[in-house]
């Protein structure tokens, strides 16, 4: 899949008076899983601080030139508050190449995957068409920033004033922690293929992934899901699929193909508009042993991520999340 590097329009500004959307009203917290370890990332962990998020690739020629701006950046004002966070849009094809492309750059902040969730659904796509590098910025009062794309001398500048006029702002008393609060993911009373009802209340107690599909999607995470189930069943995880309305031998196909044993069941439209709120045939969920939706993920891309980042998820519904 192809990905832009570089959006060939005027960049939207880094004033620090202008368009900023309140992180308590509109922004909330996000996730994301760490590139390099199997810890989540959260912006929420740095309360008080002035928080620089880069959007960047591997293959971009312009985030290679940005990187060691960015180092030299966060080694000037590090001392004063200021955090780096990365967010790496590389795909399935080029994210190996991302332990080298930090060891390169010598870069120390932590930096996340782009797991199609939140950031990318609440943040990036509201504003750009995901072109890299960019970089938004969260003040210390909470105030998140849309700084535009970086390729010029003068973006670089801009961007380098604006965080130096956040770094000036005093922290706030009491300072907010952003944190997301979970919701109770939605109840559901669905047939089986046998025609035996299975409820959400079923799987209390347990963590649980819930994937919505149909037949033309459910090879975009089938394998991995299929995969999941079959490695951590053992520790407690459960699946379980629901499909968005094809008939039994189109089910039974994705069964077949993806060796499926969790169970799936036939969806309906209440149920898929209570869980995903819109006519989506795709979407995966990741829900705490409490009952509470930890992550939605409502999309899936060519050479997206799903072998890398439902693992980390898997692995942090079992732990803690």
């Amino acid at each position: 899949m192809w990905r832009a590097c570089v959006w060939m329009v005027v960049s939207l500004g880094v004033s620090l008076q202008g368009p900023s959307v309140s992180w308590s009203d509109d922004v909330q917290d996000f996730t994301l899983p760490s590139a390099t370890d199997g810890s989540l990332i959260r912006p929420s962990d740095y309360p008080g601080q002035v928080i620089l998020i880069n959007w960047w690739r591997t293959s971009c020629g312009y985030s290679q030139r940005e990187s060691p701006r960015l180092v030299q950046l966060y080694e000037k004002y590090r001392n004063q508050g200021l955090v780096i966070l990365g967010v790496s849009d590389d795909d399935a094809e080029t994210v190996a190449q991302v332990p080298d492309y930090l060891k390169r750059y010598g870069i120390p902040w932590a930096v996340g995957l782009n797991d199609q969730g939140e950031f990318t659904r609440e943040i990036v796509r509201p504003r750009t068409d995901g072109s890299t590098p960019a970089n938004y910025l969260i003040t210390r009062s909470g105030q998140l920033t849309y700084l535009g794309l970086d390729r010029t001398p003068e973006d670089w500048q801009k961007l380098e004033e604006a965080v130096a006029r956040a770094l000036e702002e005093p922290p706030t008393a009491p300072q907010t922690t952003m944190t997301r609060e979970l919701s109770p993911a939605h109840a559901f009373s669905l047939p089986n293929l046998s025609g035996e009802t299975v409820s959400l209340s079923d799987f209390a107690g347990k963590p649980l992934v819930v994937n919505f599909f149909t037949a033309s999607t459910c090879d975009w995470a089938g394998p991995v899901l299929s995969k999941l189930h079959q490695d951590l069943a053992g520790r407690g995880l459960q699946m379980v699929g629901i499909d968005l309305y094809d008939d039994d031998a189109a089910i039974q196909g994705c069964i077949q193909r993806h060796q499926v044993r969790y169970p799936i069941l036939r969806g309906d439209q209440a149920t898929q508009q209570a869980w995903i709120g819109s006519s989506s045939g795709w979407a995966t969920f990741f829900v705490t042993s409490d009952g509470k939706t930890a992550k939605r993920i409502l999309d899936s891309v060519e050479n997206g991520l799903e072998d890398l980042v439902f693992l980390k998820y898997a692995e942090h519904l079992l732990g803690s999340w």
